[in-house]
Formats: C-alpha cells, sequence, structure tokens
C-alpha cells in the first residue's frame, strides 16, 4: 500500500509541474441540472522563453464545465519589447487549447522570471468570471 502512495504521490506531482492553472465558477444555467456548477480552467506553460529577435511558441489550453462555447485569450503583462504574434486569440467551441506565437523584438530587455498573466474569457457566459493564470517569460539575449 505505500509504495502505490509513492508512485501516485510521484505521478501527481509529474503532472503539475511545468503548468500553471486557473479557473473561474458560476452557477448552474441547465434548469434540469440547476446544482451543476459552470467552470472555465485555463492551463498556461510554468516557465517559457524567447530570444531576441525571434518567435516561441506555447500552449494555452482550456477546460469548460456545464457549457459550450468559444473562449478568449489574451496575455496581459508582457515585458517590454515582446509582443503576441498570434492574430486569433480564440479557443473555438470544438477546440480545447491554442497555440499562441510571442515575439520579442530586437530591442526587448532580457529579463527573468517575469510574471505574464494569462487571462481566458467565455465568449457567451457574461456572468462567468475570467480565469486566470500566470507564468514567468524568459527574454534571451541574441
Amino acid at each position: 500500500m505505500k509504495r502505490v502512495s509513492i508512485v501516485l504521490f510521484g505521478v501527481a506531482l509529474l503532472t503539475s509541474v511545468g503548468c500553471e492553472k486557473g479557473k473561474s465558477t458560476a452557477p448552474g444555467t441547465d434548469p434540469d441540472r440547476p446544482r451543476a456548477e459552470r467552470r472555465l480552467t485555463v492551463t498556461s506553460p510554468g516557465e517559457q522563453n524567447v530570444t531576441q529577435d525571434k518567435t516561441d511558441e506555447m500552449t494555452v489550453s482550456i477546460n469548460r464545465d456545464n457549457f459550450t462555447g468559444p473562449v478568449d485569450v489574451e496575455l496581459r503583462n508582457l515585458p517590454t519589447g515582446v509582443e503576441v504574434v498570434t492574430k486569433d486569440l480564440i479557443v473555438p467551441a470544438d477546440k480545447g487549447s491554442l497555440v499562441v506565437t510571442i515575439k520579442a523584438g530586437p530591442a526587448a530587455a532580457p529579463v527573468d522570471d517575469h510574471v505574464v498573466t494569462v487571462v481566458a474569457r467565455a465568449k457567451d457566459q457574461k456572468d462567468l468570471p475570467e480565469a486566470t493564470t500566470t507564468f514567468k517569460l524568459d527574454v534571451n539575449k541574441k
């Protein structure tokens, strides 16, 4: 029994390392399931790196419970000189993730562990609060 507990702990630790999650909830709207809480969860990479004058991709994943529909994604607090290249930051209703490309300009200042916020907002669930999480971004010198 002790060995099973250690293995399960190790699996749980491995699945949580390297990504960050945030969630929001709101009361259910289904009259047949009034206690079915709606939930939006967003997961981002735990850490990300980009080099001056280059791009890098990252995956933002979302999970919807008890609702469907598209979800808007936004990155807030990017370091100076870093921008989002991806034009359409919407996770379609039939998808659970979005690949986001960021670019560090040639003059972007190198930084370590800059905290960036990922925001997910359900487009057609206005009463469901936005879900947020953070990740650390390093900008490396060229």
